[in-house]
């Protein structure tokens, strides 16, 4: 059996593990809604019991089937990020961090572990969220939504991170709260950590 390589970089989720990120998900749910049925999209389709990202690509292959083109679809969706990012922004500016993390990230930072935030946010969010709590200095990268074509748990995420921080697949540990974290780490082949938060509960490791 082949051994696995050394751990040499760590990448943390954001939201629910680093630090406490109180967005109006519902207001944001219903905003994407509203603009995706504004647009043609049967309301049935959609659910405000589904993540955005869910409702965006259900939305999508409707919009492909409706003969929609890739402009007019990346139209609709710029809208919806325009409008989602306004509410992020201000939970941005009232982010909390998680307790203990920070004995966490230092304990990394002296074993010399490359440490990267691997977020459904926007860059520019999470940067605001980790400096607010005085948190960004711990990260070598941070890599949002805006910074791929395709999201986690889309291998591409966490690809580019490997990228930005010059290391395998093998050999990071992804540590999240959400399925979408483990998922896109099997799917690169990486070592993953599901932990619990106030925020997270089991049913959305499952």
């Amino acid at each position: 059996m082949q051994n696995r390589k050394d751990i040499t970089a760590i990448v943390w989720d954001l939201d629910g593990t680093i630090i406490h990120f109180k967005i109006n998900s519902t207001k944001a749910r219903k905003a994407t809604i509203k603009i995706l049925v504004n647009n043609g999209i049967d309301k049935k389709s959609l659910s405000i019991k589904r993540s955005i990202l869910d409702n965006t690509n259900v939305s999508k292959k409707i919009f492909k089937q409706m003969g929609y083109s890739s402009g007019q679809i990346n139209k609709i969706f710029k809208e919806v990020d325009k409008k989602i990012s306004k509410i992020e922004h201000k939970a941005a500016l009232n982010a909390k961090k998680i307790r203990g993390i920070e004995e966490v990230l230092l304990f990394a930072k002296k074993k010399s572990l490359k440490q990267a935030i691997y977020t459904f946010n926007k860059q520019r969010h999470a940067k605001i969220s980790l400096e607010k709590v005085n948190l960004l200095n711990y990260f070598d990268v941070i890599i949002g939504r805006d910074n791929v074509q395709n999201p986690k748990p889309h291998p591409e995420h966490l690809l580019e991170i490997c990228d930005n921080l010059n290391v395998d697949p093998s050999e990071i540990l992804v540590i999240g709260d959400n399925f979408r974290d483990i998922e896109g780490a099997i799917n690169v082949g990486a070592r993953s950590i599901a932990v619990l938060t106030r925020l997270a509960k089991i049913e959305t490791l499952q």
